[in-house]
Formats: structure tokens, C-alpha cells, sequence
């Protein structure tokens, strides 16, 4: 087998070892139901400039965690852990945002929170698995 499809399992186990201690770590902090991340420029989605957006996790509910897997599976991906799988948190982030237009319909999607700058991404994501994390 050459070498570059050979699993380097040291990194995996790295990789495990730091996932751990990140469970950990969420499970200290305090539960936080709902996020305000503040844009250091305004985001730009269709149209719009967005200088902060609210996500309330606990809006969230089961069917959501169904139809974020569904979406993923059809992309062809496979889902090992929703907490640590990029796809499944911006689509979590993607439903627990509170930003709706004049209909009560949602202004942003999973696309805009992948279109987000890395910064900003990292920061809504990183949120969203914390939340899940605190839940196991």
C-alpha cells in the first residue's frame, strides 16, 4: 500500500486524544443556550449585510438532527459524529439562527455558513459542538 493511503494512526490518535479533551472541556462551561456572534465586517448573504446573527440552540429539535443528517448522507458523505463533523454544524447553525425575513422564513442556510469567513465559521461552529457536546 503506498504510503499516502496508509492511515497514519499517531495522528489519529492525536486527533482522538484532542476531541476528548475538548468534550471535557465544554462539559465545564456553563450551558449556553444561545450564541450572538458579532461580524468584525458585516457578512454579506443575498443581498443583505449581516453585522451579528443570534443562534438559539434549544430551538432545535430532534427532526432538525434528522433532516441535517439527511442532507449530509445525500451529498454522498458519511456522518460519524455530528459534533465533530464541519457539515453538520453549519446546518445546525444554519437552523438555530433567529435572523427571518418578513415572512417568518429563514434568511440564512447551511451555504451561508459555509460561505462565512473561516474566523467567523470557526467561532458560530465551535459553539454549536459545545452545545452538543454539554448534551452527551
Amino acid at each position: 500500500m503506498s504510503k499516502e493511503k496508509m492511515l497514519d494512526m499517531e495522528g489519529v490518535a492525536q486527533d482522538a486524544a484532542a476531541a476528548e479533551q475538548e468534550a471535557e472541556e465544554a462539559k465545564r462551561e456553563s450551558e449556553i443556550k444561545s450564541y450572538t456572534h458579532t461580524f468584525k465586517s458585516p457578512f454579506q448573504w443575498k443581498e443583505r449585510a449581516f453585522e451579528a446573527l443570534t443562534f438559539d440552540w434549544t430551538a432545535l429539535k430532534g427532526r432538525d438532527h434528522l433532516e441535517i443528517e439527511q442532507e449530509i448522507l445525500m451529498k454522498g458523505r458519511t456522518l460519524v459524529s455530528p459534533a465533530f463533523t464541519g457539515d453538520f454544524l453549519a446546518g445546525m447553525a444554519a437552523r438555530a439562527c433567529t435572523e427571518r425575513d418578513e415572512k417568518g422564513k429563514r434568511i440564512i442556510d447551511g451555504q451561508a455558513i459555509l460561505d462565512m469567513p473561516m474566523a467567523d465559521f470557526q467561532a458560530i461552529t465551535r459553539k454549536a459542538r459545545g452545545f452538543l457536546l454539554r448534551a452527551e
